[in-house]
C-alpha cells in the first residue's frame, strides 16, 4: 500500500529529520499542517526543497494551544486528508500542540507518529496541569486501544544499536543469575546555553513553564523505564513494586545568580548586550521552566527492601561552545554540545558504562573515523566490566558503537541517532509496532509525572519525596512467558472432562478464560485461569483442586468475576 503522509509542524527538527527521510525514501508528503502565521514561510520552504506539490493547510494561531481541534476545523481537516488519501500523520509541533493532533488521528483511524513528549500543557508548575498531562496520556491510550491504527512515539534510543546491545546484555545476566539491576546513573547535557533573551522563543520554550524535563529529558526517562522493566523478569521478591523520588532543579532565575549582567559585560566586551539584561527584574522569570533537572530515585520490592537506586541528571545548562550573544539557529547551530553518560551495576556481577562526549557542532563534522573518537560527533563507547570468576567472559571489554553498524549503513549518514530515528520511521511505515508504541510508555509517563510533581515542590522550596505509581498493568505489563512459570502443571497428563469454561476477549488483545475440569480417576475437580496473548499462553493460573462440586463451582464463579473485572490485568500483574 502506497504511503501518503501529512506532516504537522515545520520546525527545525521536521526540516532536518522528517523531510529528509520522506525525500530519501520517496514517500509522498501530501499535506503540511501548520499555523496560519507560518503559511507563507512554509510554502516558500517546501517549494525550495522539492515539495512544491505538497498542499499546505493552515490552522488559526488562536488554536495552537488547544487541547482538542474545534469540531469545525477537525471536520474540514478530516475531509481534506480523506480526499488526499492520507495514510500516516507525523506530529512535529511544539509539545503543547501534540494532544489535539494525536486525538484527531486516533479518532479518525489514521496512523500517527508523534515527537516526544507525548503531551504537555502550558504552565507545568501548576498541579492541575501536571495532573492534566498524565490524564491526557491515559485518554489517548484508551483511544489507541479502540482505534484500528498505530500510535507511535519518536523515542529513537529504543532503536539505537548501542542501547539495544546494552539492554540485551543486561537482560541475559539478570535472568541467568537472578540478580537485579541495583544501580543506574544517567547523565545528559545538551550544552544549550540559552540566554535570557532566548527564553521567549517558541522552539523549546521556557516561558510556558516547562524546560529540559519535557523536551530531551523524556528520552532518558524512557531509557530508565526500559532498564527498570528488565527487573520485572525476576521472581516476586526481586521485582520492583514501589518507587519514590527526591528532586531538585536549576532555573533561569538561578542562572542569573551564576552568570549575571556584569559577567556578560566582562566576557562579551565587543558585543551588543540586549536591553533586557539591564532591567531583567521587570521580567517574571520565576515561573519559567527549569534549565536542569536532578532526581534521586529509590525502587523497592513488595517488602519495601531497596532493589534499585537511580540518579537522573538532565541538563540544558552545561558545557557549551557558544561564544556569542546574538542568537543563531536554536536547534543545532547555537553552540549546542551533547554529553551523555550511563553507569549501570548488576549487583557484584557486572558494570556497564556508556560514554558519549562531543566537543564541537555538527557543522564541523569530519570523516567518521575522527568522529567516533572521544570529542567526536559520533563518540559512543560501551565499557563492560565482568566478575569473570562467576559469569565468565572478559574482565574488561570496550564496544565502539561503529562496530555494531555495517560499512554500508555508515555511508553518507547524518549520525547514529539519526540512523535510530530512521529505523523507527521504517517500522512506522512498514506497520511494525514492537517498539515505541504508546502502550509501552505508561511507566515513562508515571515517572515523568512524579518528576514533574517533584519539580513543583522544588519551585515551592518543598524538598520532599514523591511516590511513583508502579502498580498498574500498563506501567509494568504482564509478560506471558514470565507468567508461564507460575502455571501449575499438576495433573497435566490426567484424563479430564471439561465441565465448564468461560472466556472473554479484551480490546487490548488479551484473551482470559476460566476452566473447570473433572478428573475421573481422582474423583476431583480442578479450576484455574488461563491468559492468551500473541500466540502465547499461560495456563493453570490460580489453580485449585476440589472434592466438593459446589466449592469448585463457587471458585469458578470467583475467577470469572476476576476476568470480568476492569482491574483483572492489575490483579494478574501482582500474583
Amino acid at each position: 500500500m502506497r504511503k501518503r503522509v501529512a506532516l504537522v509542524g515545520l520546525g527545525p527538527h521536521a526540516k532536518r529529520i522528517y523531510l529528509n527521510y520522506l525525500k530519501s525514501h520517496k514517500i509522498t508528503l501530501k499535506v503540511l499542517i501548520d499555523l496560519k502565521s507560518k503559511e507563507k514561510e512554509a510554502k516558500k520552504y517546501l517549494k525550495e526543497n522539492g515539495f512544491s506539490r505538497t498542499k499546505v493547510i493552515s490552522i488559526p494561531d488562536t488554536n495552537k494551544d488547544s487541547q482538542y481541534l474545534p469540531k469545525n476545523i477537525s471536520s474540514k481537516l478530516y475531509k481534506e486528508l480523506k480526499d488526499l488519501q492520507v495514510t500516516h500523520i507525523i506530529i512535529s509541533t511544539e509539545p503543547k500542540g501534540h494532544n489535539m493532533y494525536i486525538d484527531f488521528a486516533l479518532k479518525n483511524n489514521i496512523n500517527v507518529l508523534t515527537d516526544k513528549p507525548i503531551t504537555v500543557n502550558k504552565n507545568m508548575l501548576n498541579i492541575r496541569n501536571i495532573k492534566k498531562t498524565r490524564k491526557q496520556y491515559y485518554k489517548l491510550l484508551k483511544l489507541s486501544e479502540q482505534s484500528n491504527c498505530m500510535c507511535k512515539v519518536m523515542c529513537q534510543r529504543q532503536y539505537h544499536k548501542g542501547y539495544e546491545y546494552v539492554k540485551k546484555l543486561l537482560e541475559d545476566v539478570v535472568i541467568k543469575y537472578q540478580v537485579p539491576i541495583t544501580y543506574i546513573d544517567i547523565y545528559h547535557c545538551d550544552g544549550n546555553w540559552e540566554m535570557l533573551h532566548d527564553l521567549d522563543k517558541e522552539n523549546h520554550p521556557y516561558k510556558y513553564g516547562y524546560g529540559k524535563l519535557f523536551h530531551s529529558g523524556y528520552h532518558f526517562i524512557d531509557l530508565l523505564s526500559d532498564f527498570l522493566k528488565i527487573n520485572n523478569k525476576l521472581p516476586d521478591s526481586k521485582k520492583i513494586k514501589n518507587g519514590e523520588i527526591y528532586t531538585n532543579c536549576f532555573t533561569p532565575s538561578d542562572e542569573l545568580a551564576v552568570f549575571n549582567i556584569e559577567d556578560y559585560k566582562r566576557l562579551f566586551k565587543n558585543q551588543n548586550i540586549p536591553d533586557i539584561y539591564y532591567d531583567y527584574d521587570k521580567k517574571n522569570i520565576d515561573k519559567y521552566g527549569e534549565k536542569n533537572f536532578y532526581g534521586m530515585f529509590k525502587f523497592t520490592n513488595k517488602s519495601q527492601k531497596t532493589i534499585t537506586n537511580v540518579n537522573l541528571n538532565l541538563l540544558h545548562y552545561g558545557f557549551s561552545r557558544r561564544g556569542w550573544i546574538q542568537s543563531r539557529d536554536y536547534y543545532k547551530k547555537n553552540g549546542r554540545i551533547r554529553h551523555e553518560r550511563v553507569n549501570i551495576q548488576v549487583g557484584t556481577l557486572l558494570n556497564i558504562q556508556i560514554h558519549s562526549y562531543q566537543s564541537k557542532e555538527i557543522k564541523d563534522r569530519k570523516k567518521i573515523s575522527f568522529e567516533e573518537q572521544a570529542g567526536g560527533l559520533e563518540h559512543f563507547d560501551i565499557d563492560i566490566y565482568r566478575n569473570v570468576d562467576i559469569i565468565g567472559g572478559k574482565p574488561f571489554e570496550r564496544i565502539k558503537l561503529g562496530d555494531l553498524y555495517s560499512a554500508e549503513k555508515k555511508k553518507n549518514f547524518m549520525g547514529y541517532n539519526e540512523l535510530s530515528r530512521e529505523q523507527c520511521l521504517n517500522h512506522f511505515f512498514s506497520g511494525k509496532c514492537e517498539k515505541c508504541d504508546i502502550k509501552t510508555q505508561a511507566l515513562s509517563i508515571e515517572i515523568l509525572y512524579s518528576c514533574a510533581m517533584g519539580l513543583y515542590n522544588s519551585y515551592k522550596k518543598r524538598f520532599k519525596k514523591v511516590k511513583i505509581n508502579m502498580n498498574n498493568f500498563y506501567a509494568y505489563p504482564i509478560i506471558i512467558k514470565d507468567l508461564s512459570y507460575k502455571s501449575n502443571l499438576k495433573n497435566i497428563n490426567e484424563k479430564k472432562n471439561l465441565e465448564d469454561i468461560f472466556k472473554i476477549y479484551k480490546k487490548d488483545g488479551y484473551e482470559f478464560g476460566t476452566v473447570m475440569n473433572y478428573l475421573k480417576n481422582k474423583d476431583l475437580r480442578e479450576v484455574y485461569m488461563y491468559v492468551y496473548y500473541d500466540k502465547k499462553t499461560a495456563s493453570m493460573l490460580f489453580y485449585k483442586e476440589f472434592k466438593n462440586k459446589l466449592a469448585a463451582r463457587l471458585y469458578f464463579i470467583y475467577l470469572k468475576y476476576i476476568i470480568l473485572c476492569k482491574k483483572s490485568l492489575n490483579i494478574l500483574n501482582n500474583i
